[in-house]
């Protein structure tokens, strides 16, 4: 498992899909994973995507890595989680101080004060994954993955 989170880690784009009666829809986020267990970003409560997760909160993701020099050389996730948005102040707090973390570039615009009063009605969510495949060829080789249950 430890291989699997340092991956996670080690990333910063992540692919959400979602369904509804129209059909599925996938959109991409920034996250951050903090406490080794919970995947956050931040989303307009307005976007398809958020909306969508609102309806029905079981989510498909996906994050990749790809090496140009050697496309043998595959890392990645597939798995499946709970989305919400995060409700307690406290979390949030913590949520966003790790986004921060991952993206410098965001730490004035992305605040405590901001997600509660920003025009867009952007919100931090969690995404709890309860499951995962967890791809790697250096690591797994012939295996090609192993899967998690969380």
């Amino acid at each position: 498992m430890e291989k699997l989170l340092q991956f996670i880690k080690s990333q910063k784009v992540m692919t959400i899909a979602v369904s509804d009666e129209r059909g599925p829809w996938a959109a991409n986020v920034y996250y951050t994973l903090a406490d080794n267990e919970n995947i956050y970003f931040v989303s307009p409560k307005d976007s398809r995507h958020s909306k969508m997760i609102l309806n029905k909160d079981q989510v498909a993701f996906s994050i990749a890595w790809f090496d140009k020099n050697n496309i043998a050389n595959r890392k990645g996730v597939q798995g499946l989680g709970v989305c919400q948005i995060v409700k307690n102040p406290k979390e949030i707090i913590n949520a966003i101080r790790a986004l921060n973390t991952s993206f410098p570039d965001f730490k004035d615009t992305i605040t405590a004060e901001w997600i509660a009063s920003n025009m867009w009605g952007t919100r931090v969510w969690v995404l709890k994954p309860n499951y995962a495949k967890y791809y790697d060829d250096a690591i797994y080789g012939e295996e090609e993955s192993e899967e998690f249950n969380f």
